[in-house]
């Protein structure tokens, strides 16, 4: 298994050799640290502009009409706290589906746990009940801003498999 980092060969392991396919368009970095610290955590909207546009184009390009949009939810503390949706946010323009999947339970923020602790986390997802017939045998491309463990997308995936998709994908704007 050489040329996987060691997230990818855990999941190797985890799903049978089945890895998600995630389309990063950058890396993660102190500039995209930074990026995020302001628009995500001090909650300057305003940064949502820097890279909207690129993303819409890409999903819209490589993705088309053939797929349905599933951005990652935040809980409802996150939320209240920041007052937006960031997935939402960087993806505005896209026709998402919007609470397709749902946090199950209030956890911990994720940006606040460690690596081992994001990769120990118990399944925090599950499908909103009035989707379920919508999504089977469908493509559905999941929507993040950030690939860091691969843990949130795993865990939105396996909701999403159990239901009957057909396909999954993932894009985050940073890995």
């Amino acid at each position: 298994m050489s040329g996987f980092c060691n997230d990818c060969k855990k999941w190797i392991k985890k799903y049978n050799g089945k890895l998600l396919k995630n389309t990063a368009l950058y890396e993660y970095n102190e500039k995209m640290k930074d990026y995020f610290q302001k628009f995500k955590f001090l909650g300057d909207y305003y940064f949502l502009n820097v890279f909207n546009q690129e993303l819409r184009k890409f999903v819209q390009k490589e993705y088309g009409s053939n797929w349905l949009y599933v951005p990652i939810p935040i809980s409802i503390k996150s939320y209240q706290e920041r007052m937006f949706n960031q997935v939402e946010g960087l993806f505005s323009g896209v026709n998402f589906t919007r609470a397709l999947i749902v946090q199950s339970e209030e956890k911990k923020q994720q940006s606040k746990l460690n690596r081992n602790e994001r990769l120990r986390r118990k399944q925090p997802f599950k499908l909103n009940s009035q989707y379920e017939e919508i999504v089977k045998d469908k493509n559905i491309l999941l929507l993040d801003d950030i690939y860091t463990t691969g843990r949130t997308l795993y865990f939105a995936a396996e909701v999403l498999k159990n239901a009957g998709v057909k396909k999954i994908e993932t894009i985050t704007l940073a890995r």
